[in-house]
């Protein structure tokens, strides 16, 4: 599928540089508005051993995934490659830690034994964290999003990128 039409290209890469800033935004506000009240109440349980920890290590990651996804769309925006990169290294981080997370927490909990514990934690706190990516969770926007800006990376104005390293 070709997508080198001239002025649909550049248009398809701002709007989508436009939704990383909003998904950002929405992800920042979701963090700001939740964390001060969920870290206020949670604690640490006989059944969740550390979920207070996983909770703030889920905040972060999602923090930090955030604020390159945030500088992405500024370069979508200004229709360079370094948003496609930035981006894209994002969307896999984003989808990795999501299955990551999920498949760490369902092995540690069918362990048995102090990894259950664990497990259990992860679970929980996966059920609680996680608000910076909610909004990108429920739309899947990583997933599409990845997938449609590969395939309009010829309409990027700059030079194409190496498909290997150069040395010079």
């Amino acid at each position: 599928m070709q997508f080198t039409n001239p002025t649909w290209g550049p248009r398809i890469i701002r709007a989508f540089g436009a939704l990383n800033i909003l998904f950002a935004a929405a992800g920042f506000y979701l963090v700001s508005e939740t964390a001060p009240r969920i870290l206020s109440r949670l604690q640490n349980s006989a059944d969740q051993p550390c979920v207070r920890e996983a909770y703030i290590i889920m905040t972060v990651v999602d923090l930090c995934c955030l604020v390159p996804l945030t500088v992405g769309g500024m370069y979508l925006l200004r229709l360079k490659r370094r948003g496609l990169v930035i981006s894209s290294i994002v969307f896999v981080t984003e989808i990795a830690w999501f299955f990551g997370t999920v498949a760490l927490g369902l092995a540690l909990g069918m362990s048995g034994g102090r990894g259950e514990l664990f497990g259990m934690s992860i679970m929980a706190a996966g059920g609680i964290g996680n608000m910076g990516a909610g909004p990108q969770i429920l739309t899947v926007y990583p997933v599409w999003a990845l997938v449609v800006l590969n395939l309009v990376r010829s309409s990027f104005p700059s030079r194409a990128l190496p498909s290997q390293p150069t040395f010079a």
